[in-house]
């Protein structure tokens, strides 16, 4: 009887045991789970809050790009009569989009697709126009009135195509905001 005693306390004991090393590593695992849930849902805010960021400092640039280009130049592009050359010096000589040029990649972590696109389309448009510009000033430096009377056209129209972009992507930019 001592032996089957024995054998009945150490099967009971080794029961205890296992069930106690699976209760144990149950609540572990479900430990485990809920900080992996909460670390990723943390992640995740994170990331909201850096994209958010972004879209709120290219409001900041575009806003206050366009303010000033309509300022200096904008305006009378606006004003300029058909068949008119554009006979100004438009000096350009920066990286006037640090703010999307240094962030491009995080660009294509916003979410909403139709923001995506409108950010991308509005900066390459913006771009063309810089370009659009140094062109004009290198027809205006070598006296090319006919070339420059031709692209002047296409620059009022570059123009309003980008300010048409503009509007929209800020618009875009302002209801997302909190």
């Amino acid at each position: 009887m001592e032996l089957s005693e024995a054998v009945s306390q150490n099967l009971f004991g080794f029961v205890s045991a296992l069930i106690g090393a699976v209760v144990g590593g149950y609540f572990t695992l479900v430990a485990t789970d809920k900080a992996i849930r909460e670390e990723n849902a943390k992640e995740n805010r994170r990331d909201e809050k850096e994209v958010q960021n972004l879209l709120d400092a290219l409001g900041v640039e575009l806003h206050a790009l366009w303010s000033f280009h309509m300022r200096r130049i904008g305006a009378l592009i606006e004003e300029l009569p058909a068949g008119q050359p554009l006979a100004i010096y438009y000096p350009l000589t920066q990286d006037y989009f640090t703010i999307y040029n240094s962030n491009a990649v995080t660009i294509g972590r916003v979410r909403d697709p139709v923001l995506r696109e409108s950010i991308v389309i509005t900066y390459n448009k913006c771009k063309k126009v810089v370009d659009g510009f140094k062109y004009n000033n290198e027809l205006l430096q070598a006296h090319k009135e006919q070339e420059m009377v031709e692209y002047a056209a296409l620059i009022k129209e570059d123009h309003y195509e980008l300010k048409g972009y503009i509007e929209e992507l800020l618009g875009l930019l302002k209801s997302r905001q909190r």
